[in-house]
């Protein structure tokens, strides 16, 4: 019976390794004839493809939340550095979306300059009141953000969901 066992489980092997290396070694083949649009693109074309591929806002505001949960938690556990750092990262990908979705750019512009300098200062001020009330105006700035884009149904909470980050306890 293991001879059987041993046999099948070698031939089996065999089978997806040569399977395996027929797919692998086809693949340059079959790709030879089509052109990369990289190497072989005008300016105006390549520019025209990499907007195409270029991550929307859909893309960055996941991350944004997840920073804002991890401020809100790091200010909570009176972690001001790292509540910090969390909003220097908002800020550059909210600067991100605006230069690759460059008609999001006066509602983000709105946006920033309603939240940054009050975040910055709460953070600074290290009073967790403080800091909790422009964390309630941030939220408020990216509900009003997302109405104004058409995005209406997403509301931010005034305190966040903690987040699993290992930085926080």
């Amino acid at each position: 019976m293991k001879v059987k066992s041993i046999l099948g489980i070698s031939t089996l092997t065999l089978l997806i390794i040569a399977s395996g290396s027929v797919y692998s070694s086809n693949y340059q083949e079959h790709s030879k004839d089509v052109e990369d649009w990289r190497k072989t693109g005008t300016p105006e074309e390549q520019l025209k493809a990499l907007v195409k591929v270029t991550p929307g806002t859909h893309h960055w505001m996941p991350e944004i939340a997840y920073r804002l949960q991890s401020m809100y938690w790091a200010g909570k556990q009176q972690k001001w550095e790292f509540a910090e750092y969390q909003i220097d990262s908002m800020e550059k990908m909210i600067g991100r979306v605006a230069n690759a979705r460059p008609k999001r750019g006066p509602s983000i512009d709105t946006f920033k300059a309603n939240v940054f300098g009050e975040l910055y200062k709460a953070v600074k001020s290290k009073d967790f009141e403080v800091f909790a009330e422009a964390v309630a105006i941030t939220s408020t700035e990216c509900t009003a953000c997302h109405a104004k884009e058409g995005f209406g149904y997403i509301a931010i909470p005034a305190v966040p969901p903690k987040p699993n980050n290992i930085v926080l306890d």
